[in-house]
């Protein structure tokens, strides 16, 4: 049994946790179904944004976000994208100025570029599309379902990135969030976060050279946490392959991906 090995390292008074697999994804034993036509309404991407490109690694990636910002309140900004996002919530976000960006373009390393201007696609037939073409969105999630929402929009490119917050749930606290994004002032982790809010990064590598890669962010120290989680999803992984014998259809495979990832995706 092999945790998700993440690597701790301190920057300006923020604890920074990241996860770098490179090719050595956390699900080795994948459900040959991933290969197959899928005829049900339901299937792994639609319910964990689960490919034959980005596999079962997406259910623990998404279990793991989740939990790791249990009991805040979660907002989330997807990398580029911001119309599909919108359209796939079926939600208008907050206009901001600022977004995070990570470049996974090595097996073992990452680029942190922090915050910059925001950017995104634009639909050239809506007047506020253009108006706001440099400008980037923040979603309010609801379940685990949202998430899965701007993963699906985000993935599309070489590279996938959703950007997620878990803050005191509030709308004082909305608000402060979304203003210390926006103006002409770059902000930086230590200007956002407070003691006891949760920053998960998600790049995701869906071509040749682009990889995954996790970071976790937090004023409170979160190494005993992450350390438990880690364990859990080793464990939650083993089960998995072990079983992969009995997964003889759809509807089982959806199951074990539920377990997989340790949420329910229509639960807050």
């Amino acid at each position: 049994m092999h945790p998700l090995r993440f690597q701790a390292t301190q920057t300006q008074g923020v604890n920074v946790y990241r996860y770098l697999p490179g090719s050595e994804i956390a699900v080795t034993q994948h459900w040959p179904g991933l290969f197959q036509e899928w005829a049900s309404a339901a299937t792994p991407y639609t319910e964990y944004a689960v490919n034959n490109n980005n596999m079962e690694e997406m259910a623990v990636y998404l279990g793991l976000a989740w939990r790791l910002t249990a009991g805040l309140a979660r907002y989330a900004i997807p990398s580029y994208y911001r119309d599909d996002a919108a359209e796939a919530l079926g939600r208008e976000p907050a206009l901001i100025d600022w977004e995070y960006e990570i470049e996974a373009e090595e097996p073992r390393a990452a680029r942190d570029h922090g915050f910059v201007p925001g950017r995104s696609t634009v639909d050239w037939r809506k007047p506020e599309s253009r108006e706001n073409a440099h400008r980037a969105r923040l979603f309010e999630l609801s379940t685990p379902r949202d998430l899965v929402g701007l993963l699906h929009a985000v993935l599309l490119e070489a590279t996938a990135e959703v950007t997620l917050f878990g803050v005191a749930p509030g709308a004082d606290r909305q608000a402060d969030l979304i203003a210390s994004l926006r103006g002409s002032v770059r902000p930086g982790l230590r200007s956002i976060l407070r003691e006891a809010d949760v920053f998960v990064d998600l790049t995701i590598g869906c071509d040749v050279d682009s990889y995954d890669a996790i970071t976790v962010a937090s004023v409170a120290d979160l190494q005993a946490r992450i350390d438990t989680l880690a364990i859990d999803y080793a464990r939650r992984i083993e089960a998995y392959e072990n079983n992969g014998a009995a997964l003889t259809d759809m509807a089982a495979f959806l199951h074990a991906l539920r377990d997989l990832a340790g949420i329910t995706l229509d639960v807050a």
